[in-house]
């Protein structure tokens, strides 16, 4: 008798299915091999070490249990622990997350992060850029200061890692476990030299454009929460005008800097407000139609006449899409209303 189901005894198709499925990729297996030895430095001594751009390209970084060391990182990254380490100087790009830095002592760290986080730490001085409160914890003898640096590749760096350069709150520092009677930071002096930051020639790493000079600095350096050396303080507010915002703020700090350097800029926030809250903190809504097109940029400065000098400043610009008080008077009004709502939008 004949086979009535032919097809059932046929090994062909199933050899032909097997090959299919042995043959099928997934997502996961079509990524890169990531080299785990790019994203850690681990018990290094008295060496220096330095990652490119697009080397870490927004990855976890890890550095732990190195002595006398200069570390450089100039990239961008999702989250970074420093765990162990002692008398090394550390550069770091732009952190979307977090950097945790533990059990460290005697070292220098420059940074630009979402938040910031320290504990069991002494003698540290920090260069410091956080969208956020930065927090230290069971840490003692902690020295902060405003970053500055720059590179070519840094500012696309912070747009990467979802920073913006004017949100920086690197004084406003919460200390977890006070001691009565003591306090465990303070501001470093505003001439701190920072030539560590700088890699040695001798190691033949270059990076265009590096520089730690203020002035040529992507983060405005800010006097933050030290002590104002005038009662007279100044509002200006930059409505968006697409790309070129960024250009007019600095084109207005840079004049200011080079021609009114007794005038300190105090801090610096970006922030979307709605109509409602533009007309509460300036009182009018002439700006309403601004208000819309995107984040405005908010300057405080502080110095003798300094509302009058923001006015002059800003007649050369030419532009109606900047707001700046009138009077010292009604600044101080319009600084408290505006940080409110910014300091509310950013969750400080």
């Amino acid at each position: 008798m004949g086979c009535l189901c032919p097809q059932f005894f046929n090994p062909e198709p199933m050899v032909k299915e097997k090959e299919d499925h042995e043959a099928k990729q997934y997502s996961w297996d079509k990524r890169d091999r990531l080299n785990p030895e790019v994203y850690l430095v681990d018990g290094a001594v008295s060496r220096t070490i330095c990652r490119l751009p697009t080397s870490i390209n927004g990855q976890q970084f890890i550095i732990q249990n190195c002595k006398s060391c200069k570390i450089f990182v100039f990239d961008h990254m999702a989250s970074v622990t420093i765990d162990d380490c002692s008398d090394c100087c550390i550069f770091l790009g732009p952190i979307k997350g977090s950097i945790f830095i533990r059990d460290c002592s005697d070292c220098r760290v420059m940074v630009a992060c979402q938040q910031f986080r320290t504990r069991d730490c002494r003698n540290m001085e920090i260069f410091l850029c956080c969208s956020t409160q930065p927090i230290i914890e069971s840490s003692s003898g902690m020295k902060f200061s405003c970053f500055q640096y720059s590179y070519s590749q840094l500012e696309d760096q912070f747009q990467k890692s979802g920073l913006s350069v004017f949100n920086n709150n690197w004084s406003d520092i919460h200390d977890f476990t006070p001691v009565p009677d003591e306090r465990n930071y303070s501001f470093l002096p505003q001439d701190t030299l920072l030539d560590c930051f700088i890699p040695p020639s001798t190691e033949g790493i270059h990076v265009e454009g590096l520089s730690v000079d203020r002035t040529k600095s992507i983060i405005p350096h800010t006097l933050g929460k030290q002590s104002r050396q005038h009662d007279e303080s100044c509002l200006i507010i930059f409505f968006s005008q697409g790309k070129t915002s960024s250009n007019e703020v600095r084109s207005f700090m840079k004049k200011m800097s080079e021609d009114h350097a007794d005038c300190d800029l105090v801090q610096s926030k970006e922030v979307h407000l709605q109509p409602s809250e533009a007309e509460n903190i300036i009182g009018t809504n002439d700006y309403k139609s601004f208000v819309t097109q995107g984040p405005v940029v908010g300057l405080e400065y502080n110095g003798e006449n300094c509302c009058k000098i923001c006015h002059t400043v800003t007649k050369s610009q030419h532009n109606k899409r900047i707001f700046i008080s009138q009077d010292a008077t009604a600044a101080k009004k319009e600084i408290e209303n505006f940080y409110n709502v910014a300091n509310l939008q950013l969750a400080i």
